[in-house]
């Protein structure tokens, strides 16, 4: 049975991207916070997405109710950061709800690179106010999330000694093309050097620390620099079979790129969707398919499922006082 997946609770949105499209999509009849008892209680990771996510009211019902199905889940809500206030009053109410809860806010830039990107002028200082506001609040699971495209790349590792300097842990991918989620398939990247250079700079000093889970991150990097370079994948994808995700109407696919609905948790139980026919042959076209894309969703399940490969590139790479080897 699945054990993690990323939850789009709505995508109703107030940033205006350049590398998703999702603020245009039409207004839809969103799952209730009832309904999300229909998802398996064997998820134990999840992430709560948008659109943005806050602009729901009752999204600290949203979060009750998976806490209660899932059995207390771990969870990360992530935003856009545009909401401090708002954002600042709702998680006063979740973190009661859980202890387990965690919020990723988007910074893709320092200053007006952010704001570039976002399409919004006073991005950055409202992502940065909410950083401020989660942690005066005690929330301490929080990170900086980094979309990279052609645009923002030079800032890369501002964003990340940024993260260091605000005491927030920090995580980054490429800008992907979808058709059913980021809704565009205009994002492509050129800057393979310049985001080569950054990517080592950030590995190195991530190999440095004595947490595994930065270790990870750093063979992370590693996969995003091959899948920028040469679209591919360093390790196997088992979306639709260890991961999910599912839109605001309740659609499940195998992944938030894959467009292949395997079903619908209004109209069928998922333990029927997850075993059926379409499912098997969805399964089947992920095992070849084309795009992969290497996001942390899929990429963290796939480490945990080659977890010695992982390891010895791991051990091959923290001995060095040398940048890794991403060649």
């Amino acid at each position: 049975m699945t054990m993690e997946a990323v939850l789009a609770v709505t995508y109703r949105c107030n940033a205006r991207c350049q590398m998703c499209n999702i603020w245009q999509s039409k207004p839809q009849e969103e799952l209730t916070p009832q309904e999300f008892a229909n998802l398996p209680s064997s998820l134990k990771t999840i992430n709560v997405s948008g659109g943005e996510p806050f602009l729901r009211d009752d999204l600290p019902g949203v979060i009750s109710r998976l806490n209660k199905s899932c059995y207390s889940p771990r969870m990360v809500i992530s935003t856009n950061g545009l909401l401090p206030d708002r954002i600042k009053d709702m998680m006063l109410e979740i973190k009661g709800i859980s202890k387990k809860i965690g919020v990723g806010i988007s910074i893709d830039g320092i200053g007006k690179i952010h704001d570039e990107v976002r399409g919004i002028t006073g991005a950055y200082e409202k992502a940065l106010s909410s950083i401020e506001n989660l942690k005066g609040i005690g929330i301490k699971d929080l990170r900086i999330g980094f979309t990279i495209s052609d645009i923002n790349v030079e800032d890369l590792r501002n964003v990340y000694d940024l993260a260091n300097k605000l005491g927030v842990e920090f995580t980054c991918s490429i800008a992907q093309n979808s058709e059913h989620y980021f809704m565009t398939n205009n994002n492509k990247f050129a800057k393979i050097d310049v985001l080569k250079e950054h990517l080592e700079y950030i590995a190195h000093e991530e190999l440095k620390r004595n947490q595994p889970k930065r270790w990870f991150r750093a063979y992370f990097l590693n996969g995003i620099y091959h899948y920028a370079k040469e679209n591919r994948r360093v390790l196997p994808c088992d979306a639709g079979s260890n991961f999910f995700f599912m839109s605001p109407t309740g659609d499940i696919y195998p992944c938030n790129i894959l467009n292949k609905v395997m079903g619908n948790i209004k109209v069928s139980n998922f333990q029927d969707i997850w075993s059926s026919e379409n499912a098997d042959k969805t399964r089947k076209i992920v095992s070849h398919c084309s795009f992969n894309c290497w996001m942390i969703c899929t990429a963290r399940t796939a480490i945990k499922r080659n977890i010695v490969k992982v390891g010895y590139w791991l051990l091959k790479n923290k001995s060095k006082q040398k940048f890794p080897n991403f060649y």
